[in-house]
């Protein structure tokens, strides 16, 4: 099976020298690529700059912005042979109206942007592909409560062009020994009460995708 991995945080340029951007390393991104092609997938991973890099998988591009990550998508997808796209990428939801030319002034007491969001990658990618191709998004929260945890991916769902979404939250994250994932495979599994079975680590989120894939 061929396929895409994004991972790590976009670049939203303000000057020639700073950017709007987010917490994301890539790391899970790249684990997730390696644990995937350790079970026989070929997979090429897009990362963001100076993400942390896989160990195994060899086939690499890096993006900057979510526009710079879109076109890269568009570009591989369009030539066909991808079979899934795992969206671990963070994108950043705002970008800059303008993008100031040079470096912005450093005296100013205060400093006003003006942001306008970015579209939505998601929805788009089934488009850009010349045959089926099916697209995990992943979706992150920030010590939310079960029911905004559905609110959250059931909203991906709704959003249109996922397959199955990816939910972790970051307060749990950083209170387990083991990076928790819960997949959601399916629209209707975002509405029920109790989450998924919980993941734990890269080597088990890559064994239930593939399973998912294959069946």
């Amino acid at each position: 099976m061929n396929l895409l991995v994004t991972a790590g945080a976009t670049r939203e340029p303000l000057d020639a020298v700073r950017f709007l951007s987010n917490v994301s390393t890539g790391a899970t991104g790249a684990a997730l690529a390696d644990a995937l092609a350790a079970r026989g997938c070929t997979v090429a991973l897009l990362h963001g700059e100076n993400a942390v890099a896989p160990r195994a998988v060899r086939d690499v591009e890096s993006f900057s912005s979510a526009d710079d990550l879109r076109d890269r998508l568009q570009r591989r997808l369009t030539a066909g042979g991808v079979d899934a796209v795992i969206m671990t990428a963070a994108v950043a939801d705002y970008r800059p109206v303008h993008q100031a030319h040079g470096k912005l002034p450093s005296a100013p007491e205060t400093l006003t942007l003006e942001l306008v969001r970015n579209p939505k990658i998601l929805p788009q990618l089934k488009a850009f592909s010349p045959r089926t191709l099916r697209v995990i998004g992943f979706k992150l929260t920030v010590g939310a409560d079960a029911s905004a945890r559905r609110t959250a991916v059931a909203a991906q769902f709704i959003a249109g062009g996922v397959d199955a979404v990816v939910h972790n939250d970051l307060d749990e994250i950083r209170a387990a020994a083991t990076h928790p994932f819960y997949l959601y495979r399916s629209a209707v599994a975002a509405d029920e009460a109790s989450p998924p079975p919980m993941l734990a680590g890269t080597a088990a989120l890559a064994e239930a995708l593939a399973d998912f894939f294959s069946a």
